[in-house]
């Protein structure tokens, strides 16, 4: 767990450690194609770590750990930590940075090959909570987080940084024209903050934009069963990969013809007509669940 001895290990081993010298020493090279940016200020990583694990009984999964710069303030947080990183060339500098702690699993291999709903490791730890938490790579953010929501989570909390654009995105109310099917999903599971703005001089090295630190506390219940939220996840994909055609038109070839979707929305007082930004959160659970015997009968 998050041990006194693992604090102080932290406290006493890495007060003057020089990332970029362990990277040196190693041979590192960042590569620009894995989305590689790490964070290396130990108040940033401090408070980072202290809003994505919020006591020592918490395990947590970190994606994208990279050298394992934040890896390590985890550590000091939770009862377990295991870290995945697609870089297995980083594992010798890894060694260096984080080989001391004994709540710290390394997992080398594609995060996204994993089962990302948290339901294996809820088997495992039944009463523990559990926490998704990360410095994503910018070019699998959305894929994560799909991969964890649109399955039936198991998470207490996901927490990463992200593209400071992509954050707000995920916390933007219906409405707006930033609103996306990201932005569904994330607020049908839990609920989304965007915790701060973090300056793209906090990375190494330094990325184009800046990021921010988004928190997702999931929800103990859903209003939907298994079997509708696989018809959301249709009609949502459906939807927002025609965003300026009206919902009727862009759902339409799940159902057999124009009348059958229209007395559907007379039906459950539904406007078709709107934009899929338009839509409410809760009037996309209705649709979902009435088009559910519809939908599945026909899969």
């Amino acid at each position: 767990m998050g041990s006194k001895e693992n604090k102080s290990v932290y406290s006493s081993t890495m007060k003057n450690t020089s990332y970029s010298q362990i990277m040196r020493e190693h041979g590192v090279r960042l590569k620009k194609r894995l989305g590689q940016h790490f964070m290396t200020d130990p108040g940033l990583l401090a408070a980072v770590a202290g809003t994505m694990v919020l006591g020592d009984e918490w395990v947590a999964v970190e994606i994208g750990a990279g050298l394992g710069t934040l890896t390590r303030i985890l550590c000091t947080r939770a009862r377990q930590v295991y870290a995945l990183e697609i870089d297995r060339e980083l594992e010798p500098a890894v060694s260096d940075i984080t080989g001391e702690f004994a709540n710290l699993t390394w997992i080398w291999g594609d995060a996204l090959k994993y089962d990302l709903s948290g339901q294996t490791l809820k088997e495992t730890y039944p009463t523990a909570p559990l926490v998704l938490c990360g410095n994503l790579p910018y070019y699998v953010t959305s894929e994560i987080i799909y991969s964890a929501f649109t399955g039936r989570p198991a998470w207490n909390r996901l927490a990463f940084v992200v593209q400071d654009e992509l954050g707000r995105r995920m916390a933007e109310p219906p409405g707006s024209r930033q609103f996306g099917r990201l932005s569904l999903w994330c607020q049908y599971r839990s609920r989304v903050k965007v915790e701060r703005k973090i300056p793209r001089g906090a990375f190494l090295p330094p990325p184009k934009v800046d990021s921010c630190l988004v928190t997702m506390d999931v929800y103990s219940e859903f209003p939907l069963t298994v079997q509708e939220e696989q018809v959301l996840d249709e009609i949502s994909r459906k939807a927002f990969s025609q965003r300026r055609k009206t919902v009727l038109n862009s759902i339409l070839p799940l159902f057999e013809s124009k009348g059958e979707l229209l007395r559907l929305g007379d039906q459950y007082g539904l406007d078709f007509r709107k934009r899929p930004e338009d839509i409410t959160i809760d009037e996309y659970i209705t649709l979902a669940r009435a088009a559910a015997p519809i939908i599945s009968s026909r899969s």
